[in-house]
C-alpha cells in the first residue's frame, strides 16, 4: 500500500511540474516540448526498472527464507532425536549440578552406571568425588582424568553451563600405564675396594668369594626380571623395567646389606655401589645419567644406591657405613698434578672455607696456600671475623707472631672481590654445598673453582674444574696433607702451620676415635714431621669456665630415645654459637650406650638448628639430610625454618624411632609434601608404625585407604593429562611461530657498522608488536651474531623437547 502511495505522490509532483512549466512558458516551442516529454518518459522508465529490480531480489529474499524455515521444521524432529540419543544412550556420563550448593541437578542413564547409583539427583559433588571439587576450583573449564570403580574418565567441566561430561578413557590409560611400567631403567653396580680387600687371599680364596658376590647380585637382578652383563670383574651394567625397580625400592635394595654380610664373614671391607637412571630419553643419555648416578654414589661413601627418575628427586638408599679408602696414593699423586697444574695456569689463588670456619677448615686453606706459593703463584685466604669459630679467632693472633706470611695473607670478602677476576683460581675447603661457602659473593664472582672436602656430596655442588672430594679421609687437613707431600715443589710449613693442620686432624676424628685410617696417620705423621705440637691443639681447643659449665649442663638435660640416641633441647636460648652445639652432641657420645647424639636449640629468631654426632654404627648425614641438612657419616647438622623447638624435637625423635624400627607393623601412607629419602608428594609408601603416626599427626601424610589411594591416582592421572594438553598447546604454538617473522629496523654508520646491538629483548618486543605473540626473552637463542643487516634466524625454547624457528630480518632505519 506505501508504494502506491509514493507512486501516487511521485505522480502528482511530476504533473504539477508541468502545469508549473507551461504557466512560466518553459514550454515556449515544439522542441523543448517534444524534449521534456521524452524526458519524462526516459525517467518514468528507468523508475519502473529499477522497481522491478527492487521487486524482484526482495521476492527471492523472501523465498530463500520460506525454504530455509522449511528445511528447519523438517531438520527440528532429527535434531531432538540425536539430542535424545546423546543423552540417553551414547556412553557420555552427564551431570548437571547447582552452582551455589554443589548438589547434582539432573543426570543421564550412563552417569548412573559410571557412579553405580541410579538416584544421583539431590546428591552432594563431594560424596560422589572429591576430585569434582577440585575441577571447580579451577575458575576456568577443564579437562581432567578420573579413577572411578575399575575405569578410568575423561572428565570435561563446563564452568559456564555447570555440567561434567565423563568420557570411558579405560583402554588408553591402561596402555599409558603399562607403556611407563615397562620403560627401561640402566643401572651401574661397583664392587668398592674389592682389589684392595682381597689382596692377601690366595687365588682360589678369592674367586670363592667373588662368586659369593656376584651370585648375590646375579639372583637379585634375576627376581627382579633384569638384564646383568660384567664389563669388568668388579663393576657390571644391568637393565630392567620402571616396575622392577619401584620393587627395589620398596626392598630398599636388599641386595647392599647381603653383600655386607658376605663381607662381615670374610672379615673383609666390601661394599656395593649402585647408580640407576630412568628416563624416557635415548640410550646414549640413559647412560650418561645412569653414569652420574654411581659417580654420585661413589662421591657419597659407597655402600649406598642412588635412584635418578625423570621429574622426581634423587633418591639414596643404604649408606650405613662407614666410606672405605677409594684412591691409592698413586691417585693421590695425579690429583695434586692436576692441581698443580690448575694452580700454576691462574693468576692468583683465593681460597675459602664454610660459615663459621672451624680449625679443619682454616688448616686445609694454610695447606693451599702453602702449594700455591711454592708454585710461586700469589695466594690468600679469606676469613671474615663473623665467618669463622671461636678456636680459629684464638688462632689467627698467633699467627700474626708466629707466621707473619700468612696472617698477612688473611684477607675479608671485600678485599676479596677487588682481587678477583677470570684469571683468579677460587679453592673452595672443607664443604662441597653452595649454600654454605663462608664468601657467596666471591664464589658467584668466580670463573676458576676447585674442590677440596671430605664430606659426602649431596644433590646440590660446585661446577667445578677440579674435585677432590673423598668420604673415606678423616678431614680436609688430611687430603690436603697428602697433596703437599706429593706436590712436585718443596712446600714450606712452619710449626704453628703444621699445629693448626694437626688441630684439624685431632678434632674431625675425635682425637683419632673414629672415622681414621693408615691414610689418617700418615697424614698426621707428615704434620709431626713438621713439628705440629699437640699441646699447642689442647690449648686452642680448651674451653672456658662458663663454657665448660654450660656444655655440662646442657648434656644433664638429655633424654635417651630406644636404639642408642641421646638428645638435648635448650628451648630457653638462642645459641648462634653452633660449634657449642657440635661440643654437645660430641659429649653425649661419652655416655655409655649412646651411638648418637642430638643436640637442638634456636640459632636464629625463625631458625632451629640440630647437631648431630655419632660412633660408625649410626650414619647421621642421612638422618639430617631427611631434614634438609647434611654432613658426614659421624658429623652432620641442619638448620630448619618457620617451625618450633617441640615440632622439631618430634620430628627428629620420630626419625629415629623408625631408625630403631620401634615403631611396631608398618602403615602404608600417602605423602602430602616431599620427604628426603622417603619420597615426593603423593607418593604411597609403607613405613613404620611410629614414624607413620609421626607422618600423620604433622600433616606431612594420610593414611592410605582405597578411597585416598583413589584420589591420588586421580589426581597423578589429571597431572599426566595436562601435561599432555600442555605439549599440545606448545606444539601449535611452535606450529604459529614458524610461520611468522620479525623486522627489526637499526642505524648503520658511514664506516658500514651498526650502532648499538640487537638484544633478545629487542626482539621479543618486535615479536609481539607485529605478531601478537608473547615470548620468554630468557628463552631465545641467536644463532649468531647480529653485526649487520641481513637475515638471521633465532629459536626459542616452548619446553623440554619443542623449540620454534623463526627469522629476523635486520633492515636499515
Amino acid at each position: 500500500m506505501k508504494r502506491y502511495i509514493l507512486l501516487g505522490i511521485s505522480l502528482i509532483g511530476l504533473i504539477v511540474t508541468i502545469v508549473y512549466g507551461f504557466l512560466n512558458n518553459y514550454f515556449s516551442n515544439i522542441g523543448d516540448i517534444v524534449y521534456y516529454i521524452v524526458l519524462i518518459a526516459v525517467s518514468v522508465f528507468t523508475i519502473m526498472i529499477l522497481s522491478i529490480i527492487v521487486n524482484h531480489q526482495r521476492a527471492k529474499k523472501i523465498k530463500s527464507l520460506e525454504t530455509r524455515l522449511t528445511a528447519w521444521s523438517s531438520l527440528s524432529y532429527h535434531v531432538n532425536k540425536i539430542g535424545d540419543q546423546a543423552f540417553n544412550e551414547l556412553p557420555i556420563g552427564i551431570l548437571l549440578y547447582d552452582k551455589s550448593s554443589l548438589i547434582v541437578k539432573w543426570n543421564n542413564k550412563f552417569a548412573e552406571e559410571i557412579f553405580n547409583n541410579s538416584k544421583l539427583e539431590n546428591l552432594r559433588l563431594r560424596d560422589l568425588n572429591g576430585a569434582l571439587l577440585e575441577l571447580l576450583e579451577e575458575e576456568s573449564s577443564g579437562v581432567a582424568t578420573l579413577a572411578l570403580g575399575d575405569k578410568k574418565y575423561d572428565v570435561i567441566h563446563n564452568t559456564q553451563n555447570q555440567v561434567f561430561y565423563f568420557f570411558d578413557e579405560t583402554e588408553r590409560e591402561d596402555i599409558k600405564e603399562r607403556y611407563e611400567s615397562k620403560l627401561t631403567a640402566l643401572g651401574v653396580i661397583y664392587l668398592d675396594n674389592v682389589e684392595i680387600a682381597l689382596q692377601n687371599f690366595d687365588i682360589y680364596e678369592k674367586n670363592n668369594i667373588r662368586g659369593e658376590y656376584l651370585g648375590i647380585i646375579t639372583d637379585w637382578v634375576s627376581e627382579h626380571n633384569g638384564f646383568l652383563r660384567l664389563y669388568t670383574e668388579d663393576k657390571m651394567i644391568i637393565t630392567l623395567h620402571y616396575e622392577e625397580l619401584v620393587k627395589m625400592m620398596e626392598d630398599k635394595f636388599e641386595v647392599l646389606n647381603k653383600i655386607r654380610e658376605v663381607s662381615t664373614k670374610h672379615r673383609i671391607r666390601v661394599t656395593a655401589s649402585i647408580g640407576i637412571a630412568m628416563y624416557d630419553v635415548s640410550f646414549e643419555e640413559l647412560g650418561s645419567l645412569a653414569q652420574n648416578a654411581i659417580e654420585l654414589a661413589e662421591k657419597r661413601g659407597g655402600d649406598q644406591a642412588v635412584v635418578n627418575i625423570q621429574n622426581e628427586k634423587i633418591k639414596y638408599f643404604g649408606g650405613k657405613t662407614n666410606a672405605s679408602e677409594k684412591s691409592s696414593r698413586v691417585q693421590v699423586r695425579v690429583q695434586t698434578q692436576n692441581f698443580k697444574d690448575l694452580v700454576e695456569s691462574s693468576k692468583n689463588v683465593i681460597t675459602v672455607g664454610h660459615t663459621q670456619s672451624d680449625i679443619d677448615a682454616l688448616g686445609a686453606m694454610i695447606g693451599v696456600y702453602r702449594m700455591a706459593e711454592a708454585s710461586g703463584i700469589p695466594a690468600k685466604m679469606i676469613c671474615d671475623p663473623s665467618e669463622i669459630d671461636k678456636t680459629v679467632q684464638k688462632i689467627i693472633p698467633e699467627m700474626k707472631e708466629e707466621s707473619k706470611e700468612v696472617y698477612n695473607s688473611i684477607i675479608t670478602t671485600k678485599e676479596a672481590l677487588k682481587l678477583i677476576d677470570e684469571d683468579t683460581l677460587l679453592v673452595v675447603v672443607d664443604t662441597q654445598s653452595p649454600l654454605i661457602v663462608a664468601s657467596p659473593e666471591v664464589l658467584e664472582k668466580a670463573s676458576k673453582v676447585a674442590i677440596i672436602d671430605h664430606h659426602r656430596q649431596s644433590d646440590e655442588t660446585f661446577d667445578a674444574l677440579f674435585s677432590y672430594v673423598e668420604p673415606y679421609a678423616s678431614s680436609s687437613v688430611e687430603l690436603v696433607a697428602e697433596m703437599m707431600e706429593f706436590y712436585p715443589k718443596d712446600v714450606e710449613l712452619e710449626p704453628i702451620e703444621a699445629s693448626v693442620m694437626y688441630g684439624g686432624i685431632l678434632v674431625d676424628t675425635n682425637e683419632f676415635s673414629y672415622r681414621t685410617g693408615t691414610r689418617t696417620f700418615g697424614a698426621a705423621g707428615y704434620l709431626k714431621e713438621h713439628q705440629a705440637s699437640s699441646a699447642k691443639v689442647k690449648e686452642w681447643l680448651r674451653q672456658d669456665k662458663e663454657r665448660t659449665l654450660l656444655i655440662n649442663e646442657l648434656v644433664s638435660r638429655i633424654e635417651m630415645v630406644e636404639g642408642g640416641f641421646g638428645i638435648v633441647v635448650d628451648a630457653s636460648n638462642i645459641i648462634r654459637d653452633r660449634v657449642l652445639l657440635a661440643q654437645v652432641s660430641e659429649r653425649i657420645l661419652d655416655i655409655d650406650n649412646v651411638n648418637a647424639g642430638f643436640t637442638i636449640a634456636k640459632v636464629a629468631e625463625d631458625q632451629i638448628g640440630i647437631s648431630a654426632r655419632s660412633y660408625d654404627r649410626i650414619n647421621v648425614q642421612i638422618i639430617m639430610e631427611e631434614l634438609g641438612g647434611g654432613g658426614h657419616l659421624n658429623s652432620a647438622a641442619t638448620q630448619i625454618k618457620d617451625k618450633n623447638i617441640s615440632e622439631v624435637y618430634e620430628m627428629l625423635k620420630n626419625i629415629l624411632l623408625r631408625e630403631a624400627d620401634e615403631g611396631g607393623e608398618p602403615m602404608k601412607v600417602i605423602l602430602l609434601e616431599d620427604i628426603k629419602s622417603k619420597g615426593k608428594k603423593d607418593d604411597i609408601i609403607d613405613v613404620p608404625n611410629g614414624y607413620g603416626q609421626y607422618l600423620l599427626s604433622s600433616n606431612r601424610a594420610i593414611l592410605a585407604t582405597p578411597e585416598t589411594i583413589k584420589d591420588v591416582e586421580n589426581k597423578k592421572a589429571r597431572l599426566i593429562e595436562q601435561e599432555r594438553q600442555h605439549i599440545l598447546l606448545m606444539k601449535k604454538l611452535k606450529e604459529e611461530i614458524e610461520t611468522k617473522s620479525v623486522n627489526i629496523w637499526i642505524n648503520i654508520g658511514q664506516d658500514g657498522k651498526m650502532f648499538g646491538s640487537v638484544t633478545t629483548k629487542l626482539i621479543t618486543d618486535a615479536f609481539r608488536e607485529q605478531n601478537g605473540i608473547e615470548l620468554d626473552r630468557k628463552k631465545v637463542e641467536l644463532t649468531s651474531e647480529i653485526n649487520s643487516i641481513g637475515i638471521y634466524t633465532a629459536t626459542v625454547t616452548l619446553s623440554k623437547d619443542i623449540k620454534a624457528q623463526f627469522e629476523i630480518n635486520v633492515l636499515e632505519k
